[in-house]
């Protein structure tokens, strides 16, 4: 059996297989197959698609294939991966650093019930992911003088090697205009509106120092992974009043 109709049909058949999962405890790939009109193969093609989307499909080896969507996950009719969650309660806690008078409710407690709405492997996750972003005051004007925006194709590795735990290699230019060479672990990100650090272990430096990530000219992961170090380290490298997304 094979699939009929362009990218239209499969968006809607990727909506139809999303439901068949939230309303069953346990079904299989043949039974998604029959339902939806397709090959079994093709419902695993979109059941990768959807795991890749941050959708938690438990699946059973063996015997029949089973599936199970992990129960809890969603945020009401809208699915979150955990990097979209981390990126909508980050925008929450900036709006609310910011003071916008158009609030119309406790920031906070937004976060919260969006934290909660996950299931708890997501919610654990996510939170430990939290823990390491640190929201303090604002940036001062002599750092403002000199800030521009980060650009895309060093940022979005950056992200990618914070939530992963990546090691990076990152040219580095200071407020004297030297550019180095790093090896760096990206332990925690921290926030002086608008402005965006690393707090990273140094291994050039064997030590923990701070990047402005506008400052970062280029990133090469690397395909090692790093731990956690002691946080105390690194909290005391930030603000005393900065806290935890």
């Amino acid at each position: 059996m094979e699939d009929s109709g362009g990218s239209r049909s499969r968006a809607g058949r990727l909506e139809a297989l999303k439901g068949l999962l939230a309303e069953r405890d346990y079904t299989t790939a043949a039974e998604l197959a029959d339902e939806l009109g397709v090959s079994v193969r093709t419902v695993h093609r979109d059941l990768a698609f959807l795991r890749d989307l941050g959708m938690p499909v438990d699946s059973d080896r063996g015997r029949g294939g089973g599936l199970r969507l992990e129960h809890g996950w969603s945020l009401g009719r809208v699915h979150l991966s955990e990097t979209e969650a981390i990126g909508l309660l980050l925008s929450l806690t900036i709006a609310e650093k910011v003071g916008s008078p158009l609030l119309l409710d406790d920031v906070r407690s937004i976060a919260r019930k969006i934290a909660a709405s996950f299931a708890p492997a997501q919610a654990r996750r996510i939170l430990a992911i939290r823990k390491r972003i640190l929201v303090g005051a604002s940036a001062s004007a002599l750092v403002l003088s000199s800030y521009t925006s980060p650009s895309a194709e060093v940022a979005k590795p950056l992200l990618d090697a914070f939530a992963n735990r990546q090691v990076a290699v990152i040219s580095y230019e200071d407020q004297h205009a030297r550019v180095t060479e790093r090896e760096i672990e990206l332990q925690y990100l921290y926030y002086n509106v608008p402005v965006w650090y690393v707090l990273a272990w140094d291994r050039l430096r064997d030590d923990v120092r701070s990047f402005r990530i506008d400052r970062i000219k280029t990133i090469r992961l690397l395909p090692e992974t790093f731990p956690l170090r002691r946080e105390e380290r690194f909290l005391t490298a930030g603000e005393p009043d900065a806290r935890a997304l």
